[in-house]
Protein backbone atom coordinates (compact mmCIF):
# COMPACT_ATOMS: atom_id res chain seq x y z
CA UNK A 1 0.00 0.00 0.00
CA UNK A 2 0.83 3.82 -0.50
CA UNK A 3 2.51 5.38 2.00
CA UNK A 4 2.30 8.64 0.04
CA UNK A 5 -0.70 9.60 -2.06
CA UNK A 6 -1.44 12.08 -4.42
CA UNK A 7 -5.03 13.78 -3.81
CA UNK A 8 -5.21 14.93 -7.60
CA UNK A 9 -4.90 11.01 -8.22
CA UNK A 10 -6.73 9.34 -5.29
CA UNK A 11 -10.68 9.06 -4.52
CA UNK A 12 -11.55 8.92 -0.98
CA UNK A 13 -14.47 6.89 0.42
CA UNK A 14 -16.61 7.39 2.99
CA UNK A 15 -19.73 5.55 4.62
CA UNK A 16 -21.79 7.65 6.46
CA UNK A 17 -23.49 4.43 7.33
CA UNK A 18 -24.37 0.70 6.57
CA UNK A 19 -20.67 -0.12 7.68
CA UNK A 20 -21.47 -2.02 11.34
CA UNK A 21 -25.08 -1.72 10.74
CA UNK A 22 -27.80 -3.27 8.28
CA UNK A 23 -29.35 0.76 7.97
CA UNK A 24 -28.76 4.30 7.60
CA UNK A 25 -26.59 3.02 4.06
CA UNK A 26 -25.03 6.25 2.84
CA UNK A 27 -21.87 6.53 0.66
CA UNK A 28 -19.51 9.47 -0.34
CA UNK A 29 -17.30 8.70 -3.17
CA UNK A 30 -14.80 11.97 -2.98
CA UNK A 31 -12.54 13.00 -5.61
CA UNK A 32 -10.71 15.95 -5.55
CA UNK A 33 -13.77 18.41 -5.19
CA UNK A 34 -16.17 16.59 -6.57
CA UNK A 35 -18.64 14.84 -3.69
CA UNK A 36 -20.61 11.52 -5.25
CA UNK A 37 -23.16 10.56 -2.90
CA UNK A 38 -25.21 7.08 -2.72
CA UNK A 39 -28.35 6.29 -1.37
CA UNK A 40 -29.19 7.99 1.80
CA UNK A 41 -31.35 5.90 4.02
CA UNK A 42 -33.10 5.97 7.51
CA UNK A 43 -32.29 3.73 10.38
CA UNK A 44 -34.98 1.73 12.64
CA UNK A 45 -35.53 2.47 16.91
CA UNK A 46 -35.37 -0.27 19.61
CA UNK A 47 -36.14 -0.36 23.27
CA UNK A 48 -33.25 1.65 24.14
CA UNK A 49 -34.54 4.60 21.85
CA UNK A 50 -38.01 5.53 23.40
CA UNK A 51 -40.17 7.94 21.73
CA UNK A 52 -37.98 7.50 18.63
CA UNK A 53 -39.36 7.45 14.91
CA UNK A 54 -36.33 6.52 13.01
CA UNK A 55 -32.63 7.36 12.32
CA UNK A 56 -31.00 8.90 9.94
CA UNK A 57 -27.57 9.98 9.06
CA UNK A 58 -25.48 12.10 10.29
CA UNK A 59 -23.95 14.87 7.36
CA UNK A 60 -22.03 17.02 9.80
CA UNK A 61 -19.08 16.19 7.87
CA UNK A 62 -20.75 16.48 4.28
CA UNK A 63 -21.81 19.57 4.93
CA UNK A 64 -18.06 21.14 6.53
CA UNK A 65 -16.90 19.36 2.95
CA UNK A 66 -18.89 21.93 1.22
CA UNK A 67 -18.17 24.59 2.96
CA UNK A 68 -14.68 24.02 2.72
CA UNK A 69 -15.69 24.54 -1.23
CA UNK A 70 -16.23 20.99 -2.02
CA UNK A 71 -19.47 20.34 -4.61
CA UNK A 72 -22.31 17.69 -4.48
CA UNK A 73 -22.43 16.14 -7.84
CA UNK A 74 -25.27 14.31 -7.96
CA UNK A 75 -27.12 11.83 -5.22
CA UNK A 76 -27.71 8.25 -6.71
CA UNK A 77 -30.26 5.71 -5.08
CA UNK A 78 -30.39 2.54 -5.70
CA UNK A 79 -33.68 1.01 -4.54
CA UNK A 80 -36.72 1.95 -2.59
CA UNK A 81 -36.32 0.93 0.62
CA UNK A 82 -36.62 3.18 3.46
CA UNK A 83 -32.97 2.12 4.89
CA UNK A 84 -31.63 3.56 1.14
CA UNK A 85 -34.13 6.57 0.67
CA UNK A 86 -36.22 7.58 4.08
CA UNK A 87 -33.31 9.90 4.90
CA UNK A 88 -33.39 11.74 1.96
CA UNK A 89 -36.37 14.44 2.76
CA UNK A 90 -34.48 15.31 5.86
CA UNK A 91 -31.54 16.01 4.63
CA UNK A 92 -32.32 17.65 1.21
CA UNK A 93 -32.78 21.42 3.21
CA UNK A 94 -29.72 21.11 5.06
CA UNK A 95 -27.67 20.71 1.85
CA UNK A 96 -27.15 22.89 -1.67
CA UNK A 97 -28.97 22.12 -4.58
CA UNK A 98 -27.59 19.01 -6.79
CA UNK A 99 -29.04 16.38 -9.13
CA UNK A 100 -30.98 12.93 -7.73
CA UNK A 101 -31.24 9.69 -10.26
CA UNK A 102 -32.84 6.81 -9.11
CA UNK A 103 -34.84 4.40 -11.84
CA UNK A 104 -38.34 4.54 -11.99
CA UNK A 105 -40.19 2.88 -9.24
CA UNK A 106 -36.95 4.26 -6.63
CA UNK A 107 -37.46 7.61 -7.81
CA UNK A 108 -41.60 7.95 -7.72
CA UNK A 109 -41.34 6.06 -3.99
CA UNK A 110 -38.87 9.13 -3.31
CA UNK A 111 -40.55 11.84 -4.99
CA UNK A 112 -43.94 10.75 -2.85
CA UNK A 113 -41.45 11.34 0.07
CA UNK A 114 -40.25 14.23 -0.88
CA UNK A 115 -43.99 16.22 -1.57
CA UNK A 116 -44.94 14.85 1.38
CA UNK A 117 -42.69 16.86 3.29
CA UNK A 118 -43.47 19.65 1.05
CA UNK A 119 -39.76 19.99 -0.58
CA UNK A 120 -39.45 21.01 -3.87
CA UNK A 121 -37.16 18.88 -5.27
CA UNK A 122 -37.88 16.21 -7.75
CA UNK A 123 -35.89 12.82 -8.15
CA UNK A 124 -34.67 12.09 -11.99
CA UNK A 125 -35.89 9.09 -13.82
CA UNK A 126 -32.99 7.14 -15.15
CA UNK A 127 -33.01 3.97 -17.86
CA UNK A 128 -30.87 1.19 -16.92
CA UNK A 129 -27.44 0.95 -18.62
CA UNK A 130 -27.62 4.71 -19.75
CA UNK A 131 -24.28 6.66 -18.95
CA UNK A 132 -24.68 9.56 -16.81
CA UNK A 133 -21.89 12.20 -16.32
CA UNK A 134 -21.68 13.78 -12.99
CA UNK A 135 -18.35 16.11 -12.45
CA UNK A 136 -15.89 13.90 -12.69
CA UNK A 137 -17.18 10.54 -12.49
CA UNK A 138 -19.57 8.97 -14.90
CA UNK A 139 -22.29 6.04 -13.69
CA UNK A 140 -24.57 3.64 -14.97
CA UNK A 141 -27.53 1.85 -13.20
CA UNK A 142 -27.66 -2.03 -13.78
CA UNK A 143 -30.20 -4.08 -13.09
CA UNK A 144 -30.55 -6.70 -10.33
CA UNK A 145 -32.93 -8.20 -8.08
CA UNK A 146 -34.21 -7.74 -4.94
CA UNK A 147 -37.12 -7.53 -2.62
CA UNK A 148 -38.54 -4.54 -4.12
CA UNK A 149 -39.25 -3.97 -8.23
CA UNK A 150 -36.09 -1.41 -9.88
CA UNK A 151 -33.31 -1.74 -7.76
CA UNK A 152 -30.28 -1.51 -9.29
CA UNK A 153 -26.18 -1.73 -8.57
CA UNK A 154 -24.16 1.09 -10.12
CA UNK A 155 -20.88 1.00 -12.23
CA UNK A 156 -19.01 4.58 -11.02
CA UNK A 157 -16.41 5.65 -13.51
CA UNK A 158 -13.84 7.77 -11.74
CA UNK A 159 -10.31 8.87 -12.90
CA UNK A 160 -8.85 6.90 -10.42
CA UNK A 161 -10.60 3.59 -11.17
CA UNK A 162 -14.02 2.20 -11.90
CA UNK A 163 -16.35 1.05 -8.69
CA UNK A 164 -19.22 -1.38 -8.81
CA UNK A 165 -21.60 -0.46 -5.88
CA UNK A 166 -23.29 -3.40 -5.36
CA UNK A 167 -26.10 -2.68 -2.97
CA UNK A 168 -28.77 -4.86 -1.85
CA UNK A 169 -29.28 -7.67 -4.15
CA UNK A 170 -29.42 -11.65 -4.72
CA UNK A 171 -29.47 -13.51 -8.26
CA UNK A 172 -32.87 -14.26 -8.28
CA UNK A 173 -33.69 -16.64 -11.82
CA UNK A 174 -37.58 -16.49 -11.46
CA UNK A 175 -38.78 -13.53 -9.93
CA UNK A 176 -42.55 -12.26 -9.47
CA UNK A 177 -41.84 -9.62 -12.63
CA UNK A 178 -39.88 -12.26 -14.82
CA UNK A 179 -36.90 -9.88 -15.07
CA UNK A 180 -33.94 -11.74 -13.78
CA UNK A 181 -30.58 -10.34 -12.66
CA UNK A 182 -29.04 -8.99 -15.88
CA UNK A 183 -25.58 -10.85 -15.71
CA UNK A 184 -24.58 -10.20 -18.85
CA UNK A 185 -24.81 -6.21 -18.52
CA UNK A 186 -23.31 -6.79 -15.15
CA UNK A 187 -20.35 -8.91 -17.27
CA UNK A 188 -19.73 -6.37 -20.02
CA UNK A 189 -19.58 -3.52 -17.99
CA UNK A 190 -17.36 -5.14 -15.59
CA UNK A 191 -14.58 -5.56 -19.05
CA UNK A 192 -14.10 -2.12 -18.38
CA UNK A 193 -12.17 -2.68 -15.01
CA UNK A 194 -13.25 -2.82 -11.52
CA UNK A 195 -10.85 -1.59 -8.97
CA UNK A 196 -13.28 -1.67 -5.64
CA UNK A 197 -16.49 -4.07 -5.85
CA UNK A 198 -19.12 -2.91 -2.87
CA UNK A 199 -21.32 -5.78 -2.02
CA UNK A 200 -23.93 -6.31 0.69
CA UNK A 201 -22.89 -8.53 3.04
CA UNK A 202 -26.12 -9.20 4.95
CA UNK A 203 -26.19 -12.84 3.21
CA UNK A 204 -22.69 -13.99 3.92
CA UNK A 205 -23.29 -16.54 6.86
CA UNK A 206 -26.03 -18.45 4.67
CA UNK A 207 -25.03 -20.99 2.47
CA UNK A 208 -25.64 -21.38 -1.00
CA UNK A 209 -28.35 -19.08 -2.77
CA UNK A 210 -31.02 -17.32 -1.64
CA UNK A 211 -34.51 -18.43 -3.07
CA UNK A 212 -36.52 -17.13 -5.00
CA UNK A 213 -39.61 -15.15 -4.67
CA UNK A 214 -41.88 -17.24 -6.92
CA UNK A 215 -42.25 -19.97 -4.42
CA UNK A 216 -44.51 -17.56 -2.50
CA UNK A 217 -46.97 -17.77 -4.84
CA UNK A 218 -46.91 -21.27 -4.69
CA UNK A 219 -47.59 -20.68 -0.59
CA UNK A 220 -50.61 -18.17 -1.48
CA UNK A 221 -52.16 -20.36 -3.29
CA UNK A 222 -52.05 -22.75 -0.26
CA UNK A 223 -53.41 -21.09 2.03
CA UNK A 224 -56.25 -19.57 -0.20
CA UNK A 225 -57.48 -22.97 -0.72
CA UNK A 226 -57.80 -23.32 2.50
CA UNK A 227 -59.21 -20.08 3.86
CA UNK A 228 -62.80 -19.98 5.22
CA UNK A 229 -63.05 -16.26 6.15
CA UNK A 230 -61.46 -13.14 4.40
CA UNK A 231 -57.83 -12.99 3.63
CA UNK A 232 -55.97 -10.57 5.35
CA UNK A 233 -52.26 -9.98 3.89
CA UNK A 234 -49.70 -7.62 5.29
CA UNK A 235 -46.00 -6.70 3.56
CA UNK A 236 -44.47 -3.43 3.06
CA UNK A 237 -45.51 -0.90 1.22
CA UNK A 238 -42.62 -1.19 -1.36
CA UNK A 239 -43.07 -4.72 -2.06
CA UNK A 240 -45.41 -4.34 -5.04
CA UNK A 241 -44.39 -7.56 -6.01
CA UNK A 242 -45.41 -9.43 -3.54
CA UNK A 243 -48.81 -7.30 -3.69
CA UNK A 244 -48.90 -8.36 -7.65
CA UNK A 245 -48.26 -12.35 -6.24
CA UNK A 246 -51.49 -12.10 -3.24
CA UNK A 247 -53.48 -10.23 -6.25
CA UNK A 248 -52.87 -12.41 -8.96
CA UNK A 249 -53.43 -15.30 -6.69
CA UNK A 250 -56.85 -13.67 -5.09
CA UNK A 251 -58.41 -13.60 -8.97
CA UNK A 252 -57.37 -16.93 -9.39
CA UNK A 253 -60.16 -17.63 -6.76
CA UNK A 254 -62.43 -14.84 -8.14
CA UNK A 255 -61.48 -12.99 -5.04
CA UNK A 256 -62.19 -8.98 -5.03
CA UNK A 257 -59.45 -6.98 -3.77
CA UNK A 258 -59.61 -3.80 -0.85
CA UNK A 259 -56.19 -1.77 -0.29
CA UNK A 260 -56.37 0.00 2.81
CA UNK A 261 -54.55 2.47 4.21
CA UNK A 262 -52.48 5.75 2.79
CA UNK A 263 -49.37 3.65 2.14
CA UNK A 264 -50.57 1.02 0.44
CA UNK A 265 -53.35 3.72 -1.92
CA UNK A 266 -49.86 5.39 -2.57
CA UNK A 267 -48.13 2.31 -3.81
CA UNK A 268 -51.25 0.94 -5.72
CA UNK A 269 -51.07 4.21 -7.67
CA UNK A 270 -47.50 4.32 -8.44
CA UNK A 271 -47.67 0.79 -9.52
CA UNK A 272 -50.58 1.36 -12.05
CA UNK A 273 -49.13 4.28 -13.19
CA UNK A 274 -45.66 2.58 -14.15
CA UNK A 275 -47.39 -0.51 -15.22
CA UNK A 276 -46.44 -2.59 -12.41
CA UNK A 277 -49.39 -3.31 -11.28
CA UNK A 278 -52.80 -4.54 -13.08
CA UNK A 279 -55.61 -5.60 -11.54
CA UNK A 280 -59.21 -4.93 -13.42
CA UNK A 281 -60.84 -1.95 -11.96
CA UNK A 282 -63.69 -3.91 -11.70
CA UNK A 283 -62.14 -6.70 -8.67
CA UNK A 284 -61.18 -3.87 -6.49
CA UNK A 285 -63.92 -3.05 -3.56
CA UNK A 286 -64.09 0.03 -1.37
CA UNK A 287 -62.88 -0.49 2.28
CA UNK A 288 -66.99 0.13 3.13
CA UNK A 289 -68.05 -2.00 0.68
CA UNK A 290 -65.87 -5.16 2.30
CA UNK A 291 -67.87 -6.16 5.94
CA UNK A 292 -71.35 -6.31 3.61
CA UNK A 293 -69.27 -8.74 1.08
CA UNK A 294 -69.28 -12.89 1.58
CA UNK A 295 -66.19 -13.10 3.27
CA UNK A 296 -65.24 -15.91 1.20
CA UNK A 297 -64.83 -13.17 -1.95
CA UNK A 298 -62.24 -10.76 -0.91
CA UNK A 299 -58.62 -10.00 0.00
CA UNK A 300 -57.53 -7.06 1.80
CA UNK A 301 -53.86 -6.13 1.75
CA UNK A 302 -53.26 -3.74 4.67
CA UNK A 303 -50.48 -2.21 5.92
CA UNK A 304 -49.15 -3.77 9.02
CA UNK A 305 -46.71 -6.18 9.16
CA UNK A 306 -44.38 -4.68 11.66
CA UNK A 307 -47.35 -3.55 14.36
CA UNK A 308 -46.80 0.20 13.62
CA UNK A 309 -48.66 1.88 16.41
CA UNK A 310 -51.33 3.77 14.22
CA UNK A 311 -51.17 1.27 10.98
CA UNK A 312 -54.41 -0.39 9.70
CA UNK A 313 -53.95 -3.47 10.96
CA UNK A 314 -53.54 -2.54 14.06
CA UNK A 315 -56.40 -0.20 14.60
CA UNK A 316 -58.23 -3.57 13.06
CA UNK A 317 -56.96 -6.09 15.55
CA UNK A 318 -57.99 -3.53 18.03
CA UNK A 319 -61.79 -3.21 17.37
CA UNK A 320 -60.96 1.15 15.67
CA UNK A 321 -60.97 0.73 12.64
CA UNK A 322 -64.23 2.75 11.03
CA UNK A 323 -64.87 -0.29 8.22
CA UNK A 324 -63.04 -3.14 9.18
CA UNK A 325 -63.10 -5.90 11.81
CA UNK A 326 -61.45 -9.52 11.93
CA UNK A 327 -63.67 -12.07 12.59
CA UNK A 328 -63.62 -15.64 13.81
CA UNK A 329 -62.17 -18.03 10.34
CA UNK A 330 -60.58 -14.97 9.15
CA UNK A 331 -56.74 -15.17 7.85
CA UNK A 332 -54.48 -12.89 8.31
CA UNK A 333 -51.01 -13.67 6.57
CA UNK A 334 -47.51 -11.42 7.54
CA UNK A 335 -45.79 -11.31 4.38
CA UNK A 336 -42.35 -10.06 5.39
CA UNK A 337 -39.73 -10.63 8.37
CA UNK A 338 -39.54 -8.91 12.00
CA UNK A 339 -37.57 -5.91 11.73
CA UNK A 340 -35.07 -6.70 14.51
CA UNK A 341 -36.81 -4.32 17.75
CA UNK A 342 -40.23 -4.59 16.67
CA UNK A 343 -40.55 -8.43 18.01
CA UNK A 344 -42.18 -7.67 20.89
CA UNK A 345 -44.78 -5.28 19.12
CA UNK A 346 -45.68 -7.78 16.49
CA UNK A 347 -45.67 -10.49 18.74
CA UNK A 348 -48.86 -9.04 20.74
CA UNK A 349 -50.91 -8.09 17.60
CA UNK A 350 -50.38 -11.72 16.81
CA UNK A 351 -51.70 -12.35 19.95
CA UNK A 352 -54.51 -9.94 19.60
CA UNK A 353 -55.24 -11.12 16.57
CA UNK A 354 -55.47 -14.88 17.62
CA UNK A 355 -57.67 -14.15 20.79
CA UNK A 356 -60.34 -12.88 18.10
CA UNK A 357 -60.48 -16.48 16.57
CA UNK A 358 -58.12 -15.77 13.11
CA UNK A 359 -55.72 -17.81 11.84
CA UNK A 360 -52.83 -15.78 11.86
CA UNK A 361 -49.60 -16.99 9.59
CA UNK A 362 -46.06 -15.60 10.50
CA UNK A 363 -42.16 -16.00 10.55
CA UNK A 364 -42.11 -18.04 13.40
CA UNK A 365 -44.66 -20.93 12.08
CA UNK A 366 -43.03 -20.35 8.57
CA UNK A 367 -40.77 -19.24 5.90
CA UNK A 368 -43.19 -19.86 3.11
CA UNK A 369 -44.58 -16.53 3.02
CA UNK A 370 -40.94 -14.66 2.98
CA UNK A 371 -37.47 -15.15 1.68
CA UNK A 372 -34.60 -12.93 1.98
CA UNK A 373 -33.84 -9.95 -0.08
CA UNK A 374 -30.24 -10.35 0.32
CA UNK A 375 -27.88 -12.33 -1.60
CA UNK A 376 -26.47 -15.69 0.31
CA UNK A 377 -23.20 -16.98 -0.31
CA UNK A 378 -23.51 -18.01 -3.81
CA UNK A 379 -24.65 -15.22 -4.89
CA UNK A 380 -21.76 -12.87 -3.09
CA UNK A 381 -19.71 -15.36 -4.87
CA UNK A 382 -21.43 -14.96 -8.49
CA UNK A 383 -20.99 -11.32 -8.28
CA UNK A 384 -17.19 -11.25 -7.59
CA UNK A 385 -16.91 -13.57 -10.60
CA UNK A 386 -18.92 -11.54 -12.67
CA UNK A 387 -16.97 -8.37 -11.49
CA UNK A 388 -13.07 -9.72 -11.06
CA UNK A 389 -12.50 -6.65 -8.59
CA UNK A 390 -8.95 -5.75 -7.85
CA UNK A 391 -10.66 -4.97 -3.77
CA UNK A 392 -13.69 -5.68 -2.22
CA UNK A 393 -15.84 -3.90 -0.08
CA UNK A 394 -18.72 -5.48 2.46
CA UNK A 395 -21.35 -3.28 3.02
CA UNK A 396 -24.93 -3.32 4.46
CA UNK A 397 -24.07 -5.82 7.12
CA UNK A 398 -22.79 -6.18 10.81
CA UNK A 399 -19.47 -7.04 11.19
CA UNK A 400 -19.54 -10.56 11.55
CA UNK A 401 -20.96 -10.20 8.12
CA UNK A 402 -18.30 -8.18 7.26
CA UNK A 403 -15.38 -10.69 8.47
CA UNK A 404 -18.04 -13.36 6.89
CA UNK A 405 -17.87 -11.84 3.30
CA UNK A 406 -13.69 -11.57 3.82
CA UNK A 407 -13.85 -15.19 4.24
CA UNK A 408 -15.67 -16.00 0.86
CA UNK A 409 -13.26 -13.83 -0.51
CA UNK A 410 -10.70 -15.56 0.20
CA UNK A 411 -12.38 -18.54 -1.09
CA UNK A 412 -11.95 -17.10 -4.34
CA UNK A 413 -8.74 -16.54 -4.30
CA UNK A 414 -8.27 -12.87 -3.08
CA UNK A 415 -5.57 -11.97 -0.11
CA UNK A 416 -7.03 -10.60 2.37
CA UNK A 417 -5.37 -8.10 2.51
CA UNK A 418 -7.27 -6.57 -0.50
CA UNK A 419 -10.58 -6.71 1.46
CA UNK A 420 -11.86 -3.63 2.78
CA UNK A 421 -12.91 -3.98 6.48
CA UNK A 422 -13.37 -0.54 7.86
CA UNK A 423 -14.29 0.76 11.07
CA UNK A 424 -17.73 2.53 11.70
CA UNK A 425 -17.25 6.18 9.40
CA UNK A 426 -13.45 5.54 8.95
CA UNK A 427 -11.68 6.96 4.81
CA UNK A 428 -10.75 4.44 2.43
CA UNK A 429 -8.62 6.39 0.17
CA UNK A 430 -7.97 4.73 -3.03
CA UNK A 431 -5.46 5.38 -5.69
CA UNK A 432 -5.46 3.13 -9.10
CA UNK A 433 -2.92 0.47 -7.62
CA UNK A 434 -3.92 0.48 -3.74
CA UNK A 435 -5.80 1.47 -0.74
CA UNK A 436 -5.21 2.82 2.57
CA UNK A 437 -7.59 3.93 5.54
CA UNK A 438 -7.59 7.55 6.44
CA UNK A 439 -8.78 9.35 9.53
CA UNK A 440 -12.46 8.33 11.32
CA UNK A 441 -15.20 10.87 10.72
CA UNK A 442 -17.10 11.52 14.29
CA UNK A 443 -20.35 10.31 13.16
CA UNK A 444 -23.30 10.95 16.13
CA UNK A 445 -26.51 8.85 16.03
CA UNK A 446 -28.85 11.24 14.85
CA UNK A 447 -32.67 10.37 16.39
CA UNK A 448 -35.99 11.62 14.79
CA UNK A 449 -38.68 11.83 17.13
CA UNK A 450 -42.32 10.02 16.44
CA UNK A 451 -43.86 13.54 17.83
CA UNK A 452 -42.72 16.75 16.25
CA UNK A 453 -41.33 14.52 13.08
CA UNK A 454 -37.87 16.55 14.26
CA UNK A 455 -34.32 16.14 14.95
CA UNK A 456 -33.56 15.18 18.46
CA UNK A 457 -30.90 15.91 20.74
CA UNK A 458 -29.04 12.81 22.69
CA UNK A 459 -29.81 14.20 25.87
CA UNK A 460 -33.48 13.88 25.60
CA UNK A 461 -33.17 10.56 24.62
CA UNK A 462 -31.16 10.17 27.52
CA UNK A 463 -34.05 11.98 29.64
CA UNK A 464 -36.17 9.20 28.00
CA UNK A 465 -34.38 6.13 28.99
CA UNK A 466 -34.18 7.29 32.72
CA UNK A 467 -37.87 7.97 33.25
CA UNK A 468 -38.56 4.68 32.19
CA UNK A 469 -36.38 2.63 34.35
CA UNK A 470 -36.38 5.35 37.11
CA UNK A 471 -39.19 7.07 36.91
CA UNK A 472 -39.91 10.79 37.19
CA UNK A 473 -39.55 13.17 40.58
CA UNK A 474 -41.17 16.51 40.27
CA UNK A 475 -39.79 18.62 43.34
CA UNK A 476 -42.04 21.88 43.88
CA UNK A 477 -40.65 24.56 46.25
CA UNK A 478 -41.51 27.79 47.17
CA UNK A 479 -39.63 30.65 47.58
CA UNK A 480 -40.15 33.53 49.63
CA UNK A 481 -39.30 36.44 46.73
CA UNK A 482 -38.38 39.23 49.07
CA UNK A 483 -35.50 37.37 50.74
CA UNK A 484 -34.87 34.72 48.70
CA UNK A 485 -35.44 31.93 51.45
CA UNK A 486 -37.43 28.31 51.22
CA UNK A 487 -40.57 28.67 52.95
CA UNK A 488 -41.85 24.98 54.27
CA UNK A 489 -41.34 21.36 52.62
CA UNK A 490 -40.95 20.37 49.55
CA UNK A 491 -43.97 18.98 47.75
CA UNK A 492 -42.50 16.01 46.20
CA UNK A 493 -44.82 13.79 43.13
CA UNK A 494 -43.54 10.41 41.72
CA UNK A 495 -44.28 9.45 38.75
CA UNK A 496 -43.71 5.78 37.29
CA UNK A 497 -42.03 4.04 40.43
CA UNK A 498 -42.98 3.29 43.90
CA UNK A 499 -40.84 5.04 46.30
CA UNK A 500 -42.01 4.45 49.68
CA UNK A 501 -39.23 6.40 51.38
CA UNK A 502 -40.81 9.90 49.69
CA UNK A 503 -41.25 11.13 53.12
CA UNK A 504 -38.34 10.71 54.58
CA UNK A 505 -36.33 11.94 51.28
CA UNK A 506 -38.49 15.45 51.27
CA UNK A 507 -37.66 15.63 55.37
CA UNK A 508 -33.78 15.09 54.28
CA UNK A 509 -34.47 17.58 51.01
CA UNK A 510 -36.01 20.46 53.38
CA UNK A 511 -33.39 20.41 55.97
CA UNK A 512 -30.74 20.55 52.97
CA UNK A 513 -32.70 23.62 51.07
CA UNK A 514 -32.82 25.55 54.87
CA UNK A 515 -29.22 25.29 55.29
CA UNK A 516 -28.38 26.27 51.69
CA UNK A 517 -30.63 29.13 51.31
CA UNK A 518 -31.54 30.03 55.40
CA UNK A 519 -28.65 32.83 55.09
CA UNK A 520 -30.24 34.80 52.26
CA UNK A 521 -32.10 37.67 53.23
CA UNK A 522 -32.19 39.34 49.56
CA UNK A 523 -34.77 39.97 47.06
CA UNK A 524 -34.70 36.87 44.49
CA UNK A 525 -34.33 38.00 41.22
CA UNK A 526 -32.60 34.62 39.28
CA UNK A 527 -35.18 31.75 40.26
CA UNK A 528 -32.92 29.28 37.62
CA UNK A 529 -29.85 29.69 40.04
CA UNK A 530 -32.75 28.16 42.41
CA UNK A 531 -34.02 25.05 40.35
CA UNK A 532 -30.70 24.23 39.68
CA UNK A 533 -29.36 23.83 43.39
CA UNK A 534 -32.64 22.36 44.16
CA UNK A 535 -32.26 19.88 41.58
CA UNK A 536 -28.65 19.46 42.54
CA UNK A 537 -29.80 18.66 46.29
CA UNK A 538 -31.96 16.23 45.21
CA UNK A 539 -30.07 14.35 42.64
CA UNK A 540 -27.45 13.97 45.73
CA UNK A 541 -29.61 12.75 48.42
CA UNK A 542 -31.27 10.32 45.49
CA UNK A 543 -27.50 9.05 44.95
CA UNK A 544 -27.11 8.02 48.10
CA UNK A 545 -30.38 6.44 48.13
CA UNK A 546 -29.40 4.61 45.44
CA UNK A 547 -32.48 5.61 43.23
CA UNK A 548 -31.59 7.89 40.05
CA UNK A 549 -35.09 9.43 38.94
CA UNK A 550 -35.51 12.26 36.49
CA UNK A 551 -35.56 15.27 38.86
CA UNK A 552 -37.52 17.94 37.91
CA UNK A 553 -37.52 20.90 40.47
CA UNK A 554 -40.42 23.98 40.00
CA UNK A 555 -39.87 27.22 42.21
CA UNK A 556 -43.23 28.26 42.87
CA UNK A 557 -42.40 32.24 44.07
CA UNK A 558 -44.57 33.26 47.04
Amino acid sequence: MDNIINPQNSLTLIPLGGIGNVTKNMYLYIYGNDILIVDCGMGFPDASTPGVDFLIPDITHLKKLVTQGKRIVGLLLTHGHEDHIGGVPFVLDQLPEFPIYATALTAAFTNEKLRDFGLNRRVNDVEFKKEIVLGSFKVRFLHITHSVMDTSNIFIKSPVGNFYHGSDYKFDLTPPDDKPSDIHGIADTAREGVLCMLSDCLGAEREGHSKSERKISDSFESEFRRAKGRIYVSTYSSNLSRMNQAIEVALKFNKKICFIGRSFIKARDIGRQLGYMKLPPNMEVKPQQVMGMDPTKVMILIPGSQAQEESALVRVANDDHKDLRIDKNDTVIFSADPIPGNEVNIYNLIDTLSKKGAKVIHSDMTDEFHVSGHGAQNDIKLLATLTQPKFAFPIGGNFRHMLAFRGLMTELGMHERDIVIPEYGQEVIFTPNSFRYGAKVPLATVYVDEITGEEMEKYVLLDRQKIIKEGIMIVMVEVQGETGKVLNEPDIIVRGVAFPEKEAFSKKLSDELKRSFGQKDTKATNFAVHRKSIQRAAENILYRMKREPLVIPIVIEV
